[in-house]
C-alpha cells in the first residue's frame, strides 16, 4: 500500500514537473517571440529611419547641385562694388548670397607681392597717390580703404577661401613679373583647378595656355574689333563682352557657341539686362548684385 502511494506521488511529481517544462518552455517560446517581434519592429524603424535619412540626403545633395548649376553662370564682381569692394566683408556676403564664383583683379609691388585691387594706382581705393608696382609691399599692408578695410593679399584670400569657392582672377597689369608671380602662387596652392583666369591680353592667355592648358582663361572685350579678334582662338575659353557697349548681342553670343567658347559679360546689375543675357543663352556674367543676379537665374535659367 505504501509503495502504491510513493509510486503515485512519484507520478504526480514527474507529471507536474512536466507541466512546469511545458509551461517554461512555453513561456521561452511566447518571450522568444515577443523579443523577435520586437527586434523585427527595431529593424524596420531602423530601416525607415536610414531609409529617410538617404532619402533627405539625396534631396540636399539634389538641391545643391541645382545651386551649384545656377550659381556657375554668375561672376560675383569684386565680391560687390563700392567701398566694400575686394574685402572679405564684399566676398563674404557674395558667397552668403550663393555665389561660389568671387573676382579678383590682381596688381604686383615692386618686390613682387600680388594684391587685390581693381585699379593700378592705389589713390581710388585708399587715397593714396601711388602706382602699386612702384610701392613697396609694407607700404601697400599699411593702406586703408575708404571703409577702413586692408588692402588684401591674393595670398590672404586663399588662405581664408581654400578651395571652397572660385576665383575669376584678372591680371590687369601686362607684364610678365605678374604672370610669373601668379604661376608661382598658383603651384604653390595647387588651386588650378578652381581659377578661372582673365585678362585683356591675348597674349597673356596664351602664355598661360602652355602651362595651365585645363584652367579656363577669360578674355576681357573691349570692342567689336577685339571679339572678332580671338573669336577663333584656341587659347580662349571664355569671351566676355562690355554690355555697356553694345556688344552683348545675340549675334556675338551665337558665333562664340560655334566657335566652342562659352560666352560672358559684364557688368550686368539691372533685372532687365540681366533677364536679357538669360534669355539670350549668356553663359556667364559679371554683376554687382549677386543675390539679385542668382534669384533671375533660379526663376529664367531654362537648364
Amino acid at each position: 500500500m505504501k509503495r502504491k502511494r510513493t509510486k503515485k506521488s512519484l507520478i504526480i511529481a514527474i507529471a507536474v514537473m512536466l507541466l512546469l517544462i511545458i509551461v517554461s518552455a512555453g513561456w521561452i517560446l511566447h518571450r522568444g517571440s515577443d523579443m523577435n517581434i520586437a527586434r523585427i519592429q527595431e529593424d524596420a524603424v531602423r530601416a525607415q529611419e536610414e531609409a529617410a535619412k538617404k532619402a533627405a540626403e539625396e534631396a540636399a545633395a539634389k538641391m545643391a547641385a541645382k545651386e551649384a548649376a545656377f550659381a556657375s553662370h554668375v561672376y560675383s564682381h569684386r565680391g560687390s562694388a563700392g567701398r566694400e569692394e575686394h574685402s572679405f566683408k564684399a566676398y563674404d556676403a557674395a558667397i552668403d548670397a550663393g555665389s561660389r564664383y568671387i573676382e579678383q583683379d590682381i596688381v604686383i609691388t615692386n618686390d613682387g607681392v600680388l594684391y587685390v585691387s581693381h585699379d593700378l594706382n592705389a589713390v581710388k581705393m585708399t587715397g593714396y597717390n601711388g602706382m602699386y608696382e612702384y610701392l613697396s609691399s609694407k607700404t601697400v599692408d599699411g593702406l586703408k580703404t575708404e571703409a577702413g578695410n586692408k588692402v588684401l593679399r591674393l595670398s590672404e584670400v586663399f588662405d581664408k577661401y581654400g578651395k571652397n569657392i572660385n576665383y575669376v582672377i584678372e591680371l590687369k597689369p601686362h607684364s610678365d613679373a605678374c604672370v610669373e608671380a601668379f604661376e608661382k602662387m598658383v603651384d604653390e596652392y595647387g588651386f588650378a583647378d578652381v581659377i578661372t583666369v582673365q585678362s585683356m591680353y591675348p597674349d597673356v592667355l596664351e602664355t598661360l595656355e602652355e602651362k595651365y592648358p585645363d584652367m579656363p582663361k577669360l578674355y576681357v572685350c573691349w570692342s567689336q574689333a577685339d571679339f572678332e579678334y580671338v573669336v577663333d582662338k584656341p587659347y580662349v575659353d571664355i569671351i566676355s563682352v562690355k554690355a555697356a557697349a553694345g556688344l552683348m548681342t545675340q549675334d556675338n553670343c551665337d558665333r562664340t557657341h560655334e566657335n566652342g567658347k562659352k560666352f560672358s559679360a559684364w557688368t550686368l546689375d539691372s533685372k532687365e539686362t540681366i533677364k536679357k543675357a538669360i534669355n539670350m543663352g549668356v553663359d556667364t556674367y559679371f554683376t554687382n548684385d549677386t543675390p539679385l543676379a542668382l534669384s533671375l537665374e533660379k526663376k529664367y535659367r531654362k537648364s
